[in-house]
């Protein structure tokens, strides 16, 4: 939690774009679910069956992943249990288990499943379990993983015959489609159980690559293939579930080859780079770090002087001697590797003389320094207020740094004691900026920023129905963001999912599943 500042929407709750337009229902054609998102690198060795992988998960208080509030037991439920749909590495939906026909109005979808799919103790998948999952998940838990995929489902459902339900939406949404990442559960083995850790919670019954065979508790969770799911089956027989407590204790498995998978960031990955046995497969986050401004202050609310903070800053140097690489130029609050990326938007070269020339313009500075302020456990955020500091200070900008630790940083911003922070966003991969820029209402953002063309243009992105309107809208919005610079945009981060050297194949881990193509890998 240090080291994000806020989470904005959940990551598991995925958001993008459906495949519709707005004359007509256009259906969603179900994928080649044989094909890789990207060409891959060969392996160095023809696969081999057989073998057994060792993972490691939290605690779980229930293996139910529609009530499971914990997102490492979430991971290793997916091996268990598959979702409506998922993520490519584009942050695009791809329909999974079935294909989605959105009404022109966005205000319905009829969802209608593959043929052929059963649950691991070989009974049919219907649309009675797509329907028991949605009452499952109204009821669940306020923090369970999945809770808010169906906030804006009508409670009210038709079950048109097996494999076909149609629902009702309270209100178009652009990302609506992207709610459908939940897992379905099945009515006739969890029937009316609620409790979380009832014998059917803690003994799943799924539809995943993987089945369930037997959990000790606190100790370790067997998992062995699923002879009935639909997808390519894999070549690795079995999963060992290693409980760990913590990430460190992951990480010190992970060392002495407890275990063979281990999920870690900037900080913790940087020491197995030079590892000949350890693997290391790199994927796109949400993690979005900026220099936010108060909008209070009357000097950073001149649009001259926010463009000279922006040509103050070296990214390109930041991400290779911060992030050692590890993360991407932001032009934007929207990843570049998102389908919904706008490449042309104003952009801000580093540029001290620039930057200079922009302070003289408004007719210099000579107030009280301006507060930088940064919470000191991030390495990288304190480097990067050091940087911007000595350069607002050489372009006439008087500035001092404020380090706080995280509780004070919170109190600081949520006050609005700060002129000028190092912060950042855990996102959505839907973009619903609202929460950042929005102020329409009386709602209020941590900037204290206000602007009804922002107001507009975040409104129309959240209510664009199809796909052409969705993207005309968010790059609408993102020149409108780069143009005004609410905040200035740094680096989206990467994170990497580490694999001892026995383990090979092509992986393509997402930030939504690490074990997106596990039916790719093997053991050596």
């Amino acid at each position: 939690m240090k080291r994000v500042l806020f989470a904005a929407a959940a990551m598991l709750m995925l958001a993008g774009c459906f495949n519709q337009n707005n004359n007509k229902d256009v259906s969603t054609p179900l994928p080649d679910e044989t094909t890789a998102p990207d060409t891959p690198t060969p392996s160095p060795a023809a696969p081999v069956k057989g073998g057994t992988l060792r993972v490691p998960m939290r605690p779980p208080k229930t293996l139910n992943p529609l009530l499971n509030e914990d997102a490492s037991v979430d991971t290793v439920l997916k091996l268990l249990f598959e979702p409506l749909i998922v993520l490519d590495k584009s942050f695009k939906p791809v329909p999974n288990l079935a294909s989605f026909n959105f009404t022109s109005d966005g205000l319905g979808v009829t969802i209608t499943l593959r043929d052929n799919l059963k649950w691991s103790d070989g009974t049919p998948i219907t649309t009675d379990d797509i329907a028991f999952s949605l009452d499952t998940l109204r009821s669940a838990p306020d923090q369970a993983v999945y809770k808010n995929c169906v906030s804006n489902i009508s409670a009210q459902y038709t079950i048109l015959d097996d494999k076909k339900i149609k629902l009702q939406f309270l209100q178009p949404y652009s990302g609506m489609a992207y709610q459908f990442c939940f897992p379905i559960i099945s009515k006739a083995y969890y029937g009316i159980q609620t409790d979380p850790g009832s014998a059917e919670n803690m003994n799943p019954v799924g539809d995943g690559l993987y089945k369930f065979d037997s959990y000790d508790n606190l100790k370790e969770m067997q998992l062995s293939l699923n002879p009935y799911t639909y997808r390519q089956g894999p070549y690795i027989n079995a999963i060992d579930v290693i409980i760990a407590p913590d990430q460190q204790t992951e990480l010190n498995a992970f060392d002495q080859r407890l275990i063979d998978v281990v999920s870690a960031e900037l900080a913790e990955w940087g020491r197995y780079r030079n590892k000949a046995n350890t693997n290391i497969d790199e994927y796109s986050t949400m993690y979005y770090d900026f220099i936010g401004f108060n909008f209070n202050n009357e000097t950073l609310a001149k649009l001259d002087v926010r463009q000279a903070v922006a040509h103050a800053v070296n990214i390109p140097d930041i991400i290779a001697n911060i992030y050692l690489g590890h993360a991407s130029m932001a032009f934007t609050p929207v990843n570049p590797d998102s389908w919904l990326f706008e490449p042309d938007v104003d952009k801000y070269d580093y540029n001290l003389d620039t930057a200079t020339a922009l302070v003289a313009k408004t007719g210099g500075y000579s107030g009280q320094p301006l507060r930088i302020l940064v919470n000191k456990e991030n390495d990288e955020r304190v480097k990067i207020a050091g940087i911007l500091n000595t350069n607002l200070n050489k372009i006439g900008l008087a500035a001092t740094v404020e380090s706080l630790d995280y509780a004070g940083y919170l109190d600081k911003l949520n006050s609005g004691d700060y002129d000028i922070f190092v912060g950042g966003f855990n996102l959505s991969p839907v973009p619903d900026l609202g929460f950042a820029f929005g102020s329409s209402e009386g709602a209020a953002n941590m900037f204290s920023y206000k602007d009804d063309t922002m107001n507009a243009l975040l409104a129309a992105a959240f209510s664009a129905i199809g796909t052409t309107s969705y993207q005309k809208s968010m790059s609408e919005l993102q020149k409108y963001i780069a143009a005004q610079l609410p905040c200035v945009s740094l680096v989206f981060r990467k994170s990497a999912m580490l694999t001892s050297d026995g383990v090979l194949g092509d992986k393509f881990p997402v930030a939504s599943n690490i074990f997106a193509n596990i039916n790719q890998w093997y053991i050596r």
